[in-house]
C-alpha cells in the first residue's frame, strides 16, 4: 500500500528541491492526494521510475522517499529508502535476477541511524506461465544458513490479476503453519501503479475492489472496499478505501497529462 503525506519542499535547498520536485512521463501517475493535500508524488528518468517521495498527511513535511537503481536491461536492482529530514539510509534492498531475468532473490537491510537492526532475504519461485507461484522469507543475511519465517503461496487468474495469497508461518518444529487466506476481486480498469509495482510486488493489470483476509487462528475476516472514478481513458482518478471498521478515505490521483 502506498504511504500518504502532504508535499512541502520548504526546508529543503534548492539541489534537494531539484531532487524531490517530480518529473514525469507523459501519460504517468504524478502524484496522489488525500483530503486535496499532495501526498505522495512520483519521479521518472524517461519512462522508467525513478524515485518515489512520501509526505506526513498532517504535517506537510517529507518522511521519507526511496531512490531506484536500474541495470541496463531496465530491471530494478537496488531500492535505497532514506529519511526525509536528514537523509538518513533506512533501509537498502538488493534484487538478483535469475537466467529468464526474473526476480530471484531479495536481501533487505534496516537501519536505525547507522546500527543495521535487522537483515531479510526473500526468495521467489515461478509456475511454468512465469507467474509468481511463492515468496519465502528468511531472517539474516544468507537464505542458505538462516531457517525460513514464513512463505506465501499465491493464485494468479488468467488475465494476470492476483486472486488468493495465502501466507504461512514456520512453527517450533519447523512446519508451516496457515497464518491467512487473502482473496482479492478487481474491475477491468487499467491500474496506474501496476508498471511501478517494486520487484516482487504482487501487482495486478486491474485495480483491486475488494480484498478479504481470513486471520485462521482467531477465524476473524478483515474486510476492505475499493470504488473508483474514472477518466474517459479509463483511468482511476480516485479511489475510495472503505476499512473493515467502516471508515472510509478517498484518494485523488493526478497524471502528467
Amino acid at each position: 500500500m502506498l504511504l500518504f503525506g502532504v508535499v512541502a519542499f520548504s526546508s529543503c535547498d534548492d539541489k534537494e528541491k531539484d531532487t524531490l520536485q517530480p518529473t514525469f512521463e507523459q501519460g504517468s501517475i504524478s502524484y496522489v492526494m488525500a483530503d486535496s493535500a499532495e501526498v505522495t508524488s512520483y519521479n521518472y528518468a524517461g519512462k522508467e521510475l525513478s524515485q518515489i517521495n512520501y509526505y506526513d498527511k498532517e504535517s506537510g513535511e517529507l518522511e521519507s522517499f526511496e531512490k531506484y537503481v536500474r541495470d541496463a536491461k531496465g530491471n530494478v536492482i537496488k531500492v535505497t529508502t532514506y529519511a526525509g529530514e536528514n537523509h538518513v539510509i533506512l533501509s537498502d534492498q538488493d534484487y538478483r535476477y535469475n537466467d529468464k531475468n526474473q526476480l530471484a532473490k531479495t536481501t533487505a537491510s534496516y537501519y536505525s541511524g547507522s546500527k543495521l537492526e535487522y537483515s531479510a532475504v526473500t526468495t521467489f519461485d515461478y509456475n511454468s506461465r512465469k507467474e509468481l507461484k511463492k515468496k519465502s522469507v528468511y531472517e539474516g543475511k544468507d537464505a542458505e544458513s538462516t531457517k525460513l519465517k514464513s512463505y506465501t503461496t499465491y493464485e494468479v487468474l488468467p488475465n494476470g490479476n492476483y486472486s488468493q495469497e495465502k501466507q504461512y508461518v514456520i512453527d517450533g518444529k519447523g512446519k508451516g503453519k496457515l497464518f491467512s487466506t487473502t482473496t482479492y476481486t478487481y474491475d477491468t480498469n487499467h491500474n496506474p501503479f501496476f508498471e511501478h509495482g517494486e520487484p516482487g510486488a504482487t501487482a495486478s493489470p486491474n485495480n483491486i475492489t475488494k480484498g478479504s483476509t481470513m486471520v485462521h487462528g482467531s477465524k476473524k475476516v478483515y474486510s476492505y472496499n475499493y470504488t473508483y472514478k474514472y477518466d474517459e481513458r479509463g483511468y482511476p482518478v480516485s479511489q475510495t478505501v472503505t476499512s473493515p471498521d467502516g471508515e472510509s478515505e478517498t484518494y485523488t490521483y493526478l497524471y502528467s497529462n
